[in-house]
C-alpha cells in the first residue's frame, strides 16, 4: 500500500529553517556540529526536519526515531535505524553499514559487541562514531534523532558520547525533543542542559504559528481563509496539527481538549477501521506490516479485511503508510487512540501481540523479538511470562551491551518474583542470583549505589547479616555465590571511596571453597583495594598472594591485573623492578584481550616514569598506550587519558604550547575531563591568568564535588592554593594550607608516597619564600621545623631518585644555614636536567640560598636561567618570582630592566602596577590582572611611589607616562 497523500505545504519557519541551512554550511567548513530542535508535540518539528532534508547542503542524510514503548524503549533503535538506513546506500551497494561486509562494526542492538571484557559497550560506541565518519567523507552527512524525549538510557548514552567526540568530521546530528512531555523526573530534564553546554551544540525552538501564519496554513488546507480566525488561533493555540485538526473537524461544538480534538478523525473510521488503529497504537506510533498482520489474525482479522481497513485509515489521514508499514501521522493521534482503548481491551491487545511475537514473527530479529515480548506480556499482565521473558530479554540487552535496558529489566523479574510461585523454575536460577546479576550490571552502569543495595539484599536472601569465622572447615551452603555478592558489592565501595569493601573481600575468601576459580579475581581486586584506601603494605602482601593464586590456577587475567598492582605499589621502592612487572602484566594482558587491565598497565607504567624523573620515555610510554587504544577500539573513550598523560609530560619538559594542545577538558570520562581542568588550572596559574585559575577550579568542583570525591584529587588544587596564597602575600593563608598538607600523609610509609613527598617539596618551597619577607619569619621557622621533623622520619636509603631529589631539597630549603643549603642544592642541580618544571622550583631555592650566603654571582646566574626557561615557556610566574628575589637581595636586574624599563630602582612587579595605574586601573582590577590582591597592590603602591618620589596616585601615572611605562 502506497501513501500518495501529498506533503503538507510548508509555511512559516523561515528563520528556524535558515538556522539549519547556515548550521549545515557551518559543518561543511567547521567540523561536526549538533542542533536540538525543540517543541511543543504537533508543533511541527518533523515537518521542519522534512524541509530541512530537501535542502541541507550536506551530501547524505538518514534518519532514526526513537520508539515510545513506555519504559521498555528497544536499546539503540534510532541508531540502529539510523545506520541501517545508511548502509543500504545504493553508493554503498547496500553493504557499508557497521556489521555489514566491510564495515567497521556492530549495528547497535542486533547482535553481540565484541570484545571478551567490560570495554564492549565503549568499542560498540568507537565503532558507531568511526562508522559516521567514514560516511561523512567527501559531502558531509546530515543524521537526524527524532522524538528524542523517548530515547533509552543506552541511546541517550551513545548520543552524549558522539556529541563529544564527533570533533572535525563534517556531521551535523539533529536531534527533535518534544518539550511539553518532560515531567519534572524525566531524565532529559537534567541531560539537556549538559547537553547545551558541550561545545558545537545548540538548540533551536519551534514556536506556535502567528495568526498570519494560521490564516496561511488554513488557506492552503481550505482554499478560504477561516471563517472566524481569530477564534481559531486561540483554540489552536497556533499549533499546526491542532489547527488542522480543528479545519477537519465537524460543524459544531469545538472538542473539550487536545486528546478530543484529534480523536474526531479516529471516530469518524468505520469499526474495523478503528478496530486496526487500535491494534497498531498498542505497538507505539508505527509498526511493520508483518507484524500487524500476525497480531490482526490473532484478534480475528483476515488479511482483506484489514487491507481494506488500514486503506480507510491512510485515506482519513489517521495513517500513513512507509515502505514496510504504517505510523500514525502524528504521535499524540497515537497517544489518543490507545488512551480511549478501554482496559479490557488494551490487555487483549497486548496479549494477542505476546502470542504473536512467542510463534515467530518473519523479519525481527531475535533480539527484537525477545524485548517487544517482554513489553507485551508485561502489558497484558501475563505475569508468569513477563517474568520469563522479561529474563530472556535481559540476556539479549547483556549481549548488546545495553547495560541500563538490562538493568531494567532484571529489576522487573524482581519486582514479578513473589508474584510468580514457580519464578526460580521459569529463570532456573535462584532470586539471590538476580539481585547479584543486578548488582554486577549496576557497576557497568555506573550506579554504584544501587549495587551495594542489590548485593545487600542479595546477602540477606542468603540470611547473612555478618561476617563469617575464619578458618571454616566447608564453605557454607551457596558459599560462591555469597562471594560472588561480596564481591560487587566490594567494588562499588572500592570505587565510591566508602568503607566495607576490605570486610567484604575477606569474608569471600572465608566462604570460598579451596581451590575456587575467582579467588584470583577476588584478591587482585583485595590489592587494588587496599591500594586506594592507602595501605600500601597489605596491598603489596594481597597481590603477591594474588599473584601466586592466579599463576597456580591459571588465571592469566588475574595474574596481569596483580602484577600491574603489584608494580603500581613498588614503583618508589623498586623502580626497575616495578617496570619489569608492568611491562609484564601488560603483555600478559594483551595476550588474553583483556583490555582493561592492559590500559591500566600502560597507563600505570607511563606514570612510574614520569614519577621517576624518565619524562621523555614516559611521553613515549603514553604515546603507545594512546596508539594501543586506538587498535582496541577504545581511542575515544580511553585515550584522552594518554593524551592528559602526555600532556603532563610535555609540561614538565616546560613544551607547554606542544603539551596544551593535547588538553581536550570536554573529552573523556567524568574523572579525565576533571583532571584535565585541573591541569588546566596549573597552566592559567604559572601564566598569571587568575579568570583561567577560577574558570577551572569550578568546571573541575562541578565534575568532582569534594564531598564525594577522593581527597587525592583534590591534592594539586591545594598545591596551587597554597602558590597562589604566597605569591600573592597571603602569607598566613598559605601557612594554613601547608601544615594541612604537612598533616595529610596519614600512610604507613610517607616516605614511599608520591603525593606526600610533593606536599613536602611545595611546603619547603613556602618556607623559603616566607623567608624573604619582613614580619614572616618567625612563621617561616615554624614551618621550617615541620619540615624537618617529616624529613626526620625519613630513610636516608630513598630508591625512587624524584623522592630521594624532593627530600633533599626540601632538607636544604629548612636549613637555616644559607652556605650549606647553597652547597646541598648546587650539588642537586646537575642532576635534574630532564625534569624542567622541578627544576625551575630548585633553580629558585638555589638562587635564595646563593643570595643569603652572599654568592650574588651565581644567584645572578641561577636567575637568569629561570628567565630563560620562562620566557620559552610562557609560565611567567617564575620570572616573577626570579625577580622578587632580585629585589629582595639586591640583585642586579636583567639587561632589558636596567635599559630603562625599571628606573628609581623600581621591581618588575613595581614596573607592571605603575603602567596599570597609568592606564587608569584600581587596585582591585590591577590584582585581578595581576593575579595578586588588592593588598598586596596597596604595598606596591607605596614603594613604589617612595621610589619616585610622588605623593598621590596621579602624580605617579604623569610620572609613568613621563617614562614611556603607560
Amino acid at each position: 500500500m502506497q501513501d500518495d497523500s501529498p506533503r503538507p505545504v510548508f509555511i512559516g519557519r523561515d528563520r528556524q529553517l535558515a538556522a539549519l541551512v547556515e548550521d549545515a554550511h557551518r559543518v561543511r567548513a567547521e567540523g561536526a556540529r549538533a542542533l536540538l530542535v525543540c517543541g511543543d508535540a504537533g508543533i511541527g518539528k518533523t515537518r521542519l526536519i522534512d524541509e530541512y532534508r530537501d535542502r541541507t547542503p550536506l551530501g547524505r542524510t538518514a534518519v532514526g526515531g526513537c520508539l515510545e514503548l513506555g519504559g521498555d524503549g528497544i536499546p539503540f533503535a534510532p541508531f540502529t535505524a539510523l545506520l541501517r538506513d545508511l548502509s543500504r546506500d545504493p553508493r554503498d551497494g547496500g553493504a557499508g553499514g557497521p556489521g555489514g561486509p566491510g564495515g567497521t562494526g556492530p549495528v547497535p542492538g542486533t547482535g553481540p559487541v565484541p570484545g571478551a571484557d567490560d570495554t564492549g559497550r565503549a568499542r560498540l560506541f568507537e565503532s558507531v562514531l568511526t562508522f559516521l565518519e567514514e560516511q561523512a567523507r567527501g559531502g558531509g552527512l546530515l543524521a537526524v534523532v527524532e522524538d528524542l524525549h523517548w530515547a533509552d538510557a543506552s541511546t541517550r548514552d551513545l548520543l552524549v558520547f558522539l556529541l563529544r567526540n564527533l570533533g572535525e568530521a563534517p556531521v551535523h546530528l539533529v536531534a527533535t525533543v518534544r518539550t511539553d512531555d518532560l515531567h519534572r523526573t524525566h531524565p532529559l530534564r537534567r541531560l539537556l542542559p549538559q547537553i547545551e553546554r558541550l561545545p558545537r551544540v545548540s538548540r533551536l525552538d519551534v514556536e506556535p504559528f502567528s495568526r498570519d501564519e494560521v490564516a496561511a496554513q488554513a488557506a492552503v488546507l481550505r482554499g478560504r481563509p477561516p471563517a472566524d480566525l481569530d477564534l481559531l488561533h486561540e483554540r489552536s493555540g497556533g499549533n499546526p496539527l491542532f489547527v488542522e485538526a480543528l479545519l477537519d473537524g465537524p460543524d459544531g461544538p469545538l472538542p473539550d481538549g487536545p486528546r478530543e480534538l484529534l480523536s474526531a478523525a479516529v471516530d469518524r473510521l468505520s469499526d474495523d477501521a478503528r478496530r486496526a488503529v487500535g491494534l497498531i497504537a498498542a505497538s507505539g506510533d508505527r509498526i511493520g506490516h508483518t507484524l500487524l498482520s500476525a497480531v490482526a489474525r490473532r484478534a480475528g482479522v483476515g488479511e482483506e479485511a484489514l487491507d481494506t481497513a488500514l486503506r480507510s485509515a491512510v485515506d482519513a489521514r489517521v495513517l500513513r503508510a512507509t515502505a514496510d508499514g504504517y505510523v500514525f501521522r502524528h504521535a499524540l493521534l497515537a497517544e489518543a487512540v490507545y488512551t480511549d482503548l478501554l482496559p479490557g481491551e488494551r490487555i487483549r491487545v497486548h496479549r494477542r501481540y505476546a502470542e504473536a511475537l512467542q510463534r515467530g514473527v518473519p523479519g525481527l530479529t531475535e533480539a527484537e523479538t525477545a524485548l517487544q515480548l517482554a513489553h507485551h506480556a508485561h502489558a497484558g499482565g501475563d505475569q508468569p511470562l513477563a517474568l520469563s521473558t522479561a529474563w530472556a530479554a535481559a540476556g539479549h540487552a547483556a549481549a548488546a551491551a545495553a547495560h541500563p535496558e538490562r538493568l531494567a529489566l532484571l529489576e522487573r523479574v524482581l519486582e514479578l518474583w513473589d508474584l510468580v510461585p514457580d519464578a526460580a523454575e521459569r529463570v532456573g536460577e535462584p532470586r539471590a542470583e538476580v539481585l547479584r546479576l543486578a548488582a554486577t550490571v549496576c557497576l557497568l552502569a555506573g550506579s554504584l549505589r544501587r549495587a551495594v543495595d542489590y548485593a545487600t539484599e542479595g546477602l540477606e536472601e542468603l540470611g547473612v547479616t555478618g561476617y563469617h569465622e575464619p578458618g571454616l572447615q566447608e564453605s557454607p551452603p551457596n558459599g560462591a555465590l555469597i562471594a560472588g555478592l561480596r564481591y560487587a558489592r566490594a567494588y562499588a565501595y572500592k570505587e565510591l571511596g566508602s568503607d566495607g569493601g576490605l570486610e567484604d573481600l575477606a569474608d569471600a575468601f572465608v566462604v570460598m571453597e579451596r581451590g575456587d576459580s575467582h579467588a584470583a579475581s577476588v584478591g587482585a581486586l583485595l590489592a587494588s583495594t587496599f591500594m586506594v584506601r592507602n595501605h600500601p603494605t597489605q596491598a603489596r602482601r594481597a597481590a603477591e598472594r594474588a599473584l601466586r593464586t592466579a599463576r597456580e590456577l591459571g588465571d592469566r587475567g588475574s595474574e596481569a591485573d596483580a602484577l600491574i598492582t603489584l608494580g603500581s605499589l613498588t614503583a618508589l621502592e623498586d623502580p626497575d623492578g616495578a617496570l619489569r612487572m608492568l611491562r609484564e602484566g601488560i603483555a600478559i594482558a594483551r595476550d588474553r584481550e583483556h583490555a582493561q587491565a592492559e590500559l591500566r598497565g600502560w597507563t600505570n607504567l607511563a606514570g612510574s616514569l614520569s614519577g621517576a624523573g624518565r619524562v621523555e620515555e614516559a611521553y613515549d610510554t603514553a604515546r603507545r598506550g594512546l596508539e594501543r587504544t586506538g587498535e582496541l577500539g577504545l581511542a575515544r573513550t580511553q585515550g584522552q587519558a594518554f593524551r592528559l598523560s602526555m600532556a603532563v609530560n610535555r609540561f614538565y619538559q616546560l613544551r607547554v604550547e606542544e603539551g596544551e594542545r593535547l588538553l581536550d577538558p570536554g573529552a573523556g570520562d567524568r574523572l579525565i575531563r576533571a583532571r584535565t581542568w585541573s591541569m588546566v588550572q596549573q597552566l592559567a596559574f604559572y601564566r598569571r591568568d587568575a579568570a583561567g585559575v577560577d574558570t577551572s577550579l569550578e568546571e573541575f568542583r562541578r565534575l568532582l564535588p569534594e564531598r564525594s570525591s577522593s581527597p587525592s584529587e583534590y591534592t594539586p588544587i591545594r598545591f596551587t592554593e597554597m602558590m597562589r596564597a604566597a605569591v600573592e602575600g597571603r602569607f598566613g593563608a598559605a601557612a594554613d594550607i601547608a601544615l594541612r598538607l604537612l598533616d595529610g600523609g596519614d600512610l604507613e610509609n610517607p616516605h614511599l608516597d608520591d603525593l606526600h613527598m610533593n606536599n613536602l617539596g611545595y611546603v619547603a618551597e613556602v618556607v623559603d619564600m616566607m623567608r624573604d619577607e619582613p614580619g614572616w619569619e618567625e612563621t617561616a621557622a615554624d614551618l621550617a621545623a615541620g619540615v624537618r621533623e617529616v624529613l626526620g622520619g625519613l630513610p636516608e636509603d630513598i630508591p625512587h631518585p624524584m623522592n630521594r631529589l624532593i627530600r633533599d631539597r626540601s632538607r636544604a630549603q629548612a636549613d637555616e644555614d644559607a652556605a650549606a643549603a647553597s652547597q646541598a642544592l648546587e650539588g642537586l642541580l646537575p642532576g635534574l636536567r630532564e625534569h624542567r618544571f622541578q627544576r625551575m622550583y630548585l633553580l629558585l631555592a638555589a638562587a635564595r640560598a646563593a643570595a643569603r650566603a652572599g654568592r650574588t654571582d651565581l644567584a645572578a646566574d641561577r636567575l637568569a636561567e629561570v628567565d630563560e626557561a620562562a620566557r620559552e615557556s610562557g609560565l611567567t610566574l617564575f620570572a616573577e618570582l626570579a625577580d622578587r628575589i632580585r629585589g629582595r637581595h639586591g640583585l642586579p636586574r636583567p639587561r632589558s630592566l636596567a635599559a630603562g624599563e625599571a628606573p628609581a630602582g623600581l621591581t618588575q612587579r613595581e614596573v607592571e602596577v605603575l603602567r596599570l595605574v597609568a592606564r587608569g586601573m584600581t587596585n582591585r582590577e590591577i590584582g585581578e590582572k595581576l593575579f595578586i590582591s588588592a593588598k598586596t597592590v596597596s604595598v606596591h603602591m607605596s614603594n613604589l611611589m617612595g621610589k619616585l618620589g610622588v605623593t598621590n596616585r596621579n602624580a605617579a601615572a604623569v610620572r609613568a607616562r613621563e617614562l614611556g611605562l603607560d
